[in-house]
Formats: C-alpha cells, sequence, structure tokens
C-alpha cells in the first residue's frame, strides 16, 4: 500500500515544446523530413504543432532568415527519446545546421490558437519585472484574446540542443490570429507596457503563424 501511495504522490511529468530554428530556405526540405519520421514522433507522445517559414520580427534583432517548428511531447524524456531515434535530425549538418531547444510549457495552449508570439529577454532587473510587470502583463493579454506564457523559462530550464541560440529567458504568447494580436500590439496600453518593459529587460520577439505539416506545402 505504501508503494502506491508513493506512486500516486510522483510528479506527473510535464508537456515540453522541442524549438527548432531552420533556415527559412529549408523549409519544404523540413516539412519533408519531420513529415517522413511523422511515425517515430508519435512513438513518443509526439504531436507536430507546427511549421513557419513567414517570420516577422516584433521587437530587438531577430534573425528574418530563420523558419520555426514547434513540437510538443508530455514529457522531457519523451523529446530526447525522439531526436535521439531519428538519424536524419541528430546530423549536425541537418538542413544545413539548425537550432534547437527544448523548453518546458506551463500548460498547453487550445488548438486553435497558433499566432505564435516568441521573446527572448535580456534582463536588466528580472526581480522588479516579476514583482512589478509581470501579473498585469498577463492580465492584459488574457484580456485581449491570449493565451500568455505558454512557455515562460529561464536558461537553465531550457535543454540546449544544437545550434548557437542561447535565449537568456524565453516566452511564447499563443493568440487565435495575427488581427488579434496586431490589434493588441498597437493599442496604447501595449505601448505603455512595452516602454516600461525597457526599464527592466531588452527584447528580441517575431510572430508568426504555425501551419500544420499535414496543411498545403509551405515553400
Amino acid at each position: 500500500m505504501a508503494q502506491k501511495c508513493s506512486e500516486a504522490n510522483k510528479p506527473k511529468p510535464a508537456p515540453v515544446f522541442v524549438i527548432i530554428r531552420f533556415p527559412i530556405n529549408r523549409a519544404l526540405a523540413c516539412k519533408n523530413s519531420l513529415m517522413k519520421n511523422l511515425s517515430i514522433h508519435h512513438n513518443y507522445s509526439g504531436d507536430v504543432s507546427g511549421i513557419s517559414k513567414a517570420v516577422s520580427v516584433a521587437e530587438g534583432d531577430w534573425p528574418q532568415n530563420k523558419g520555426i517548428v514547434i513540437l510538443s511531447f508530455q514529457s522531457l524524456r519523451e523529446a530526447e527519446l525522439w531526436k535521439d531515434s531519428v538519424p536524419e535530425i541528430r546530423q549536425q549538418d541537418w538542413l544545413d545546421g539548425v537550432d534547437m531547444i527544448i523548453a518546458p510549457v506551463r500548460s498547453m495552449p487550445p488548438e486553435n490558437k497558433r499566432f505564435v508570439q516568441l521573446l527572448d529577454l535580456r534582463f536588466k532587473d528580472i526581480n522588479g519585472y516579476m514583482s512589478e510587470m509581470s501579473a498585469s502583463i498577463d492580465k492584459f493579454l488574457q484580456e485581449s484574446g491570449a493565451s500568455p506564457g505558454v512557455v515562460s523559462a529561464c536558461a537553465d530550464n531550457l535543454h540546449k540542443v544544437k545550434g548557437l541560440w542561447d535565449p537568456a529567458y524565453l516566452v511564447l504568447n499563443f493568440w487565435p490570429d495575427a488581427r488579434t494580436f496586431e490589434e493588441a500590439y498597437n493599442s496604447e496600453k501595449f505601448r505603455e507596457i512595452r516602454e516600461k518593459r525597457v526599464e527592466f529587460a531588452l527584447a528580441n520577439s517575431c510572430v508568426f503563424h504555425l501551419e500544420s505539416l499535414k496543411d498545403k506545402p509551405c515553400g
């Protein structure tokens, strides 16, 4: 009985995203490679969240020649088993070189929210930001229709797999569509948030729509 109670109290594995930045000119090759290995992905409870080659810079210095793939898994272990089980993806020169990280997910976004706002924050004062801004930003994003902080993780909680991308603090907010995001982003309230945030952090950020791998070709 004690063993069963112990097992019941064990924390459940938390979901993660595998986030891949790839050269935009290899978008079709990326999509085909992931489609070819889709059965292996599913073997490890993977769910392909999507791929995007059209990435728009929102703030700071974000490489416009990089597309994004987001793959979701039920646990870090399953994500690592997946990446280690596909010889093509294990190769250092896959798609002429990619950036790949694994990030913890706080809560999975609804399926109908596929427009993503990604921020790589470089904090000057993280404690001040968390105490003075974090809650109010999340409230504003929720009221504007977003799922805020789907990923909200510092570098210590990110698993860098390959490449040069080394986020300091990664945030992913999920929106219903580009119009909803743009209306919120261009509002007076969001302008005030961005201006105040500069006191605490610098941001490199981009936005993109996640296209299903089973939709029409992306390139």
